[in-house]
């Protein structure tokens, strides 16, 4: 069940409005804030980002789970779409927690780059 508003061809498009560097400085900033460390080239492409996020939350997951819950109430993922998730395999649950956590990083940037 992936969000359908958001995909990761949509990360094309921010990539084309040079908002992917943003993008990743935020979930940057927010994966710092709870204590862990999202290390990825600034310059990284779409496909590389969803690619090493969904590592770096299957990490969380495993071996640090408090992080992990931390990181996603601090991005604000609604707990109702999460639930939604819960009796999914691993690598599928991993693959749609990664677009909600983008989706919510990306509203993010989009309202930033809006209001300067």
């Amino acid at each position: 069940m992936l969000p359908q508003e958001f995909s990761i061809e949509y990360l094309q498009e921010v990539e084309n409005k040079e908002l992917l560097i943003k993008l990743i400085l935020q979930i940057k900033k927010d994966a710092q804030m709870v204590g862990v460390d999202f290390e990825i080239k600034e310059e990284s492409s779409p496909f590389e980002l969803v690619n090493y996020l969904q590592i770096f939350l299957s990490n969380l997951i495993q071996n640090n789970f408090n992080a992990y819950a931390n990181l996603l109430y601090r991005v604000d993922i609604p707990e109702k779409e999460l639930l939604d998730l819960q009796d999914l395999e691993i690598s599928i649950l991993v693959k749609n927690i990664a677009i909600l956590l983008l989706k919510k990083e990306w509203q993010k940037v989009w309202f930033k780059s809006r209001i300067q």
